[in-house]
């Protein structure tokens, strides 16, 4: 496991994701620690596919609607999920009635 910190002194460590991030360079020392010297973070757009499941008492999966298909936006390390969250359409579901699959990114 990587641990380390970025330029601006943000400390990354193994479940870090720096999807939508472009590092333009690093360091690393013999202790598996590394530095990342600059860092550009990445407008993201992503195409999500947004599903209602519902379970049964033993949490199967027991039936699936398609609810809608969207493009969100994320920047700075934020979730897609966030983002759906937001939708005023989506926000009469619980969070755990709801599988969103993301079909496409595009990064700027």
């Amino acid at each position: 496991m990587l641990t380390g910190t970025t330029s601006n002194g943000t400390l990354i460590s193994g479940g870090t994701s720096l999807i939508g991030t472009s590092i333009s360079s690093f360091t690393t020392t013999s202790d598996n620690t590394f530095t990342i010297n600059s860092i550009n973070t990445n407008i993201m757009q992503n195409k999500v596919a947004v599903f209602k499941i519902t379970r049964d008492e033993d949490e199967k999966i027991v039936k699936t609607e398609f609810l809608k298909e969207m493009w969100v936006e994320t920047k700075n390390g934020q979730s897609v999920e966030f983002q759906v969250a937001r939708d005023k359409d989506l926000a009469k579901y619980e969070v755990s009635e709801l599988s969103i699959k993301v079909i496409s990114t595009l990064a700027f």
